[in-house]
């Protein structure tokens, strides 16, 4: 699904679901399969720690895992991956293909609203923290391609994800025209400008 993902944003449509998913991680972060043989999950363990060597240790991955919420039982649902002209449905999730100056005007806007910073989650699979982490708390996130999904799929090194809830995004559009990370121009007051002045003056 990390390569889906860059596909439906040069305007692919695509859909996964537990036949068709072919990455074994995914599997089980998107909740198509549990993994409940012990011998397995100490395989894909072995794998993840001395394979892909993205934990020093059994423990660290353990505590990572720890971490993680709980994912929905999805072995019978569907992901729809669609730039969001061609979607004909409501989305759930809008996920940004951005480069860092992009994510940083979002994150802006984001808290443009109401002050509140976003609950940002780093540090797991891309499939995990892109897609279920922001639907299964209505939170935003960003993802900077975990790093195997990166080489796998010859991600652009300036490319990461920002995941908005959908429901979050007319209010940020609207905010467009009054935000400067938006359209609107930064302004000094008067007072402000007086201030800086004398400070620079001294």
């Amino acid at each position: 699904i990390c390569r889906a993902i860059l596909e439906a944003g040069k305007g692919n449509l695509i859909k996964i679901d537990k036949h068709n998913n072919a990455c074994f991680g995914a599997s089980w972060h998107l909740g198509f399969h549990k993994i409940k043989d012990e011998k397995i999950l100490a395989m894909i363990k072995k794998f993840v720690v001395e394979g892909e060597k993205l934990f020093c240790s059994y423990e660290a991955l353990g505590r990572l895992i720890s971490q993680m919420e709980d994912v929905p039982d999805n072995s019978t649902n569907y992901f729809l991956l669609a730039p969001l002209e061609k979607i004909e449905i409501q989305p759930q999730l809008v996920i940004f293909i951005v480069n860092p100056e992009q994510a940083c005007r979002l994150l802006a806007l984001v808290t443009f609203l109401d002050g509140n910073m976003p609950k940002i989650k780093i540090g797991g699979p891309t499939c995990r923290l892109s897609i279920i982490y922001p639907l299964i708390t209505n939170e935003l996130n960003i993802s900077f391609y975990d790093y195997t999904a990166r080489k796998m799929c010859n991600v652009d090194k300036d490319k990461l994800l920002v995941s908005i809830p959908y429901e979050k995004i007319p209010p940020i559009i609207a905010g467009i025209e009054k935000c400067s990370a938006g359209k609107a121009r930064i302004e000094f007051p008067p007072e402000f400008r007086a201030f800086l002045q004398q400070r620079l003056a001294r």
